[in-house]
């Protein structure tokens, strides 16, 4: 049975819970998010979808509460809020604290910006060797430019190729 928590239901965890389940990714999707309600209202709505369509994954929304992500395999982080300088290591020494405690042997996607930083920090700070921890970003630009350059040059995005390559973000 594998097992992938989303930690942060705002819109891209929300989108990527729903990815994870609609393409049947993992027998159980957690998503986490710190706000009241949210991510328990996000999974009832994306686990309706999935009884129409007749998927098996099971989605569970919860409060902060990271005993329920207990032994994911992969753990997406996507929270973030605006940050102001010297916010960025708080929040994510906070969230690994809490990933490692339930999940030691997970997989670490980070997604959340400034990404780059971010995915450094969970580095340094986790002590998990670097092949378990993963940065998003040069997929994300590469998608991202592909977008544009199949709107510039009036093609289907499945018909352009295209790869970013370097730093995520504006440094």
């Amino acid at each position: 049975m594998s097992k992938v928590t989303v930690v942060g239901a705002g819109n891209v965890g929300a989108t990527c819970a729903n990815v994870l389940v609609t393409n049947q990714v993992a027998d159980e999707v957690v998503l986490l998010d710190i706000k009241e309600g949210v991510s328990e209202g996000k999974a009832m709505d994306i686990m309706q979808t999935a009884s129409i369509l007749g998927i098996n994954t099971r989605l569970t929304g919860v409060t902060n509460d990271y005993a329920m992500t207990e032994g994911s395999d992969v753990v997406v982080i996507t929270s973030g809020i605006p940050r102001k300088p010297g916010m960025t290591a708080g929040i994510v020494k906070s969230v690994m604290d809490n990933v490692l405690k339930h999940s030691p042997n997970a997989i670490v996607i980070c997604v959340s910006n400034p990404m780059d930083t971010m995915t450094y920090l969970i580095h340094k700070t986790s002590g998990l060797p670097k092949h378990r921890i993963i940065g998003m970003g040069g997929a994300l630009d590469s998608a991202r430019f592909r977008y544009f350059l199949s709107i510039a040059l009036g093609a289907n995005i499945t018909e352009v190729e295209g790869i970013v390559i370097g730093g995520h973000g504006d440094t």
